[in-house]
């Protein structure tokens, strides 16, 4: 038996499909065969899209990145992750957003016009002039619409969720690559519970949130479309339902932000339970010998209990949001996208803007510094690194000329080595204390 010998998963049928298998998603039927035989297994899924795979994508957002910093640099500015992503996925992005807007105000919006069309071939009033030409027309116009409105919505939909699988497989590959590479003091400040959640927890919400994101413009350009097809049936009286429903949407912000808000104070919670559970684990030999279960457990109880405090604001949101769209559905039905996805999106919105703010300020930490690094001055702490590389240079000329005149006399050596008087140090920075104090230390050639 070879050990070493590996199956190799089926090739992405996608990457060959044409625009006919692309809409109509017929590239997956094959899946579909086999799963209805028998159980599905790991080989049988497909191989990732090449654009898809998590090296590319974490190189170039590595690269990207250190650009950013490097002009951040230069403007005097923070870098921005946001930016950075933008760069990266900003044109599909306002692509498929263009396509989503197409579906909801163009074709939605004039499926209402295409049924009234049909309609009127069977009203009974004599002074109807439609013939049954028109009726085909509009029938057929209706149908082709419909079919256009299944095709680019489900396309758009699917991208959209993909773009954001994108963006959480390219920001894992950067958090796990520059986990490898925290300082000392960078560790030290970083939990496992913390790389944990922004794993796990906060890349997670660019696939719920690019569901939604382009309902936040494309909603209120529909209201405004629905709002004047309203105004031509109904007259003024179609401006209340609208008005009533437009009273809301400064509450909806606000909520939003509360939303954040209680995110913002949610992560911390979360990272401190994850650590603590972390460490419970690890220890457990140590916490059954000494019996030690009930502390642990109430101290496991409270870090819970204060996370669920946050949680449960954000629940209490979402239930009012929810039970919000229900009554105003039940007013303005036409307007389900609008009253369905938009506060959706506001609250999806809200968490990932946390969560990429967790994700950058976890790059801005600092990493380790290797030789050739140095030399190469990297972006995250140019100044730092440029005063390393002129004490670098300082001293290997203050040693080369120190060579030159004590070659003559090998007891000169005693001259060098390392003196340290009164230092102190410590590896955090947020601690009140410092590690060392006082210290004093001489070190010689030989001794």
């Amino acid at each position: 038996m070879d050990a070493g010998h590996k199956e190799e998963r089926p090739l992405n049928p996608r990457a060959k499909a044409n625009i006919f298998e692309i809409f109509t998603y017929s590239w997956i039927f094959k899946l579909f065969k086999v799963g209805r035989k028998r159980d599905l297994e790991f080989n049988d899924l497909y191989v990732p899209l090449n654009n898809d795979r998590s090296s590319l994508l974490g190189i170039e957002l590595k690269k990207r990145w250190k650009v950013e910093m490097v002009q951040a640099k230069k403007s005097s500015r923070k870098p921005s992750l946001l930016r950075v992503l933008v760069l990266m996925f900003g044109a599909k992005l306002i692509l498929y957003g263009l396509i989503q807007a197409f579906v909801e105000i163009v074709l939605r919006m004039s499926q209402p016009i295409l049924i009234g069309g049909l309609l009127e071939y069977f009203n009974p009033d004599k002074s109807n002039t439609k013939d049954l030409n028109h009726a085909y027309y509009y029938a057929s116009g209706l149908l082709l619409n419909m079919l256009a409105n299944i095709l680019l919505f489900h396309y758009s939909q699917m991208e959209m969720g993909r773009l954001g699988m994108k963006i959480r497989v390219a920001c894992c590959s950067a958090i796990y690559k520059k986990a490898l590479r925290l300082s000392k003091t960078s560790l030290g400040e970083t939990t496992i519970g913390q790389v944990v959640n922004l794993l796990s927890n906060d890349a997670n919400r660019f696939d719920i949130a690019f569901i939604f994101i382009h309902f936040l413009w494309v909603g209120p350009l529909q209201t405004i479309v629905v709002t004047y097809f309203l105004w031509q049936e109904l007259g003024v009286s179609s401006l209340i339902g609208v008005a009533i429903f437009l009273v809301f949407i400064p509450l909806q912000g606000w909520l939003g932000k509360k939303t954040s808000e209680y995110r913002s104070r949610t992560a911390p919670r979360t990272d401190e339970r994850v650590r603590l559970m972390s460490e419970i684990i690890s220890g457990i030999q140590v916490i059954k010998m000494y019996t030690w279960e009930k502390p642990f457990a109430v101290l496991v109880h409270l870090a819970r209990k204060m996370e669920l405090k946050q949680i449960r604001g954000v629940l209490f949101i979402r239930v009012f949001l929810q039970s919000f769209v229900f009554v105003i559905f039940s007013y303005l039905k036409i307007l389900t996208t609008m009253t369905v996805f938009f506060p959706q999106g506001i609250l999806t919105l809200a968490e990932m803007l946390i969560s990429i703010e967790r994700i950058q300020t976890f790059f801005l930490q600092d990493e380790k510094y290797i030789h050739n690094e140095i030399l190469s001055s990297t972006p995250e702490e140019p100044s730092k690194t440029r005063n390393s590389v002129e004490m670098l240079n300082f001293n290997n000329d203050h040693f080369a000329t120190n060579r030159s005149d004590n070659k003559e006399d090998v007891n000169q050596s005693d001259n060098f080595g390392i003196d340290v008087l009164n230092a102190s140090a410590k590896w955090i920075l947020n601690q009140p204390d410092n590690s060392l104090n006082n210290i004093n230390l001489s070190v010689r050639p030989g001794r």
